[in-house]
């Protein structure tokens, strides 16, 4: 029989990692005890260090999904093994998977987990404590004694996603968007597995058969229906690359038998929202419409890029066509949507600018974000930044000139303005993405006459900032032909930061609002007076909305 053991699970957590907490729920299955502690940045360093000394466990796993966060990982490993040298340190994510050998050779680490880490881990902890060989870990790679690295040998398929158990959630739901939240999967992989810049093709590529695994739509519904009857969760957020499926039929299939399975569970689909992601391909007007009933308030689509070569060099499989059919599409469905574009990437041509400038200016209504396709280990990008001589910079944060210098030179001004260590641009457009999905959200749990007004200036804030932020990037495209720019650049950014600072502080107000609105809302339908607080002026001047 087994030994019980602890185990220490660190990784990002703005919110839920779903990564480790279903790692953690294995463990926890099994009758292991484990913590599971948020290290997103240097400031839980301490916490996340105090919490190893304290719990004293068996084992320490790290994720370490994201790439840019890998220095503060590396500290965290560093410190960890000065304190607690015994204990096995193993990590796991993305970036290991593929990165292992450097890792090994950087940070004081036993093991790295590659791909797939559910039923690693929990081998992993059983040999420990029952002193057993690694050897017939999957996915598992260690050093040995004489300095060499073991690999073990990689499973070949998906895990079957219905037998693993639920992730392992806080007591208390996390709170967004003022409604109490959850992130979940319906899948692993992608069906595309093309993009330039995204490593998941080449991390199932050691799979057999199809690069995506999906649970049943009752699986999915029972676990929403937990969250929502036991936590009173509301709001779904789905973290899936792709929540809809290579065709709209087959997708509107999958949604309809999801909406009939969370009614046999008994939740109340207009008593929930739902946030997704997918590609502009992949949508149809019966599936917007299918979506919307399900109760989808917010959808990040895919759009990447707003031109066909620049969807071509960025192997998107799309086409512009896609990405206007899905705009018209969701523009007669009540949704917020909101993307981003990659508008830098080693081939991105000036004209290619000028198609992504025009497609903003034309879609100002809309929450977005834009910037460069980065490189991540494992993706097509960084093999052919490599292979062309592009890559700069140092390892693990990797750097890369872009092929046209009058597009290297606009990248770098933007780097130097939007982009700029703590420019306000990127908090800012974020904030806005939030306020979208927030004021839809609000329209459809709360409707009425302050709901709407508080969605009327939510699309006014979007629409000032974007205008303003297309009139920069303009400005910026006007100067790369300029030798000397630097003065110009400077008084730019000093511009900038004083609008996006500004409109911080008024995104900030707007969701204080929404906050206030939610609450006193809740509290009057609680009594059955909802109208009332909806249409009088009195209390939106007593509550401050």
């Amino acid at each position: 029989m087994n030994k019980m053991g602890k185990a220490v699970l660190i990784g990002a957590e703005d919110e839920e990692n779903l990564a480790i907490r279903y790692l953690a729920a294995v463990l926890d299955d099994a009758g292991h005890q484990v913590k599971v502690v948020p290290c997103s940045r240097y400031e839980d360093f301490p916490k996340a260090i105090n919490e190893v000394k304290q719990f004293d466990p068996d084992l320490v796993g790290v994720s370490m999904a994201f790439q840019s966060l890998a220095t503060i990982f590396f500290a965290v490993i560093r410190r960890i093994k000065e304190i607690k040298p015994e204990v096995h340190l193993t990590v796991g994510g993305h970036f290991p998977s593929f990165e292992y050998e450097k890792i090994l050779e950087t940070v004081p680490v036993d093991s790295v987990i590659r791909f797939e880490g559910e039923k690693p881990i929990l081998m992993l902890i059983n040999a420990l404590l029952n002193k057993e060989d690694f050897k017939n870990i999957p996915n598992l790679v260690y050093p040995l004694p004489d300095g060499s690295i073991n690999k073990n040998h990689c499973r070949r398929e998906f895990p079957d996603l219905e037998l693993i158990p639920f992730p392992l959630r806080n007591k208390k739901p996390h709170v967004r968007l003022g409604e109490r939240f959850a992130t979940l999967v319906t899948s692993r992989g992608c069906f595309h597995s093309k993009c330039l810049y995204c490593c998941i093709g080449t991390f199932h590529s050691p799979k057999k058969g199809l690069k995506y695994a999906l649970r049943t739509p009752e699986n999915v519904a029972r676990e929403m229906g937990e969250l929502y009857h036991q936590k009173k969760v509301r709001l779904f957020q789905f973290h899936d690359d792709n929540f809809l499926l290579p065709s709209p039929s087959q997708s509107l299939a999958r949604v309809d038998s999801l909406k009939t399975a969370l009614q046999d569970e008994k939740v109340e689909v207009d008593d929930i929202a739902i946030i997704i992601k997918t590609r502009p391909d992949a949508l149809s007007e019966d599936l917007a419409s299918s979506l919307v009933e399900l109760g989808t308030v917010g959808i990040f689509l895919g759009v990447e890029n707003a031109s066909d070569s620049g969807l071509r060099a960025l192997g998107r499989g799309s086409t512009r066509d896609d990405i206007h059919t899905s705009l018209e599409i969701l523009e007669r469905h009540d949704v917020a949507l909101t993307f981003n574009l990659l508008i830098f990437h080693p081939r991105a041509t000036l004209n290619e600018i000028n198609e992504n400038i025009y497609f903003m200016n034309n879609n100002l209504d809309k929450a977005f974000d834009f910037g460069r396709a980065e490189i991540v280990a494992g993706s097509p990008l960084e093999k052919l930044v490599k292979r062309k001589g592009l890559l700069r910079g140092k390892w693990p944060q990797w750097d890369y000139c872009i092929e046209d210098p009058a597009v290297e030179k606009m990248f770098r001004i933007n780097a130097l303005t939007f982009y700029r260590e703590n420019s306000s641009y990127p908090e800012l457009s974020h904030q806005l993405i939030a306020l979208s999905y927030r004021a839809q959200l609000l329209k459809r749990f709360y409707p009425g006459k302050k709901s709407q007004k508080l969605r009327t200036e939510t699309r006014d804030l979007i629409m000032k900032s974007n205008d303003f932020t297309l009139k920069n990037l303009l400005q910026i495209y006007g100067i790369v032909g300029d030798p000397e720019i630097e003065e110009e650049v400077n008084l730019l950014y000093k511009k900038m930061e004083g609008f996006y600072g500004e409109s911080i502080k008024e995104a900030d107000r707007l969701s204080h609002r929404m906050l206030r609105f939610q609450v006193v809302e809740r509290k009057f339908r609680d009594h059955g007076v909802q109208d009332y607080f909806q249409n009088s002026d009195t209390m939106a001047r007593i509550f401050r909305i």
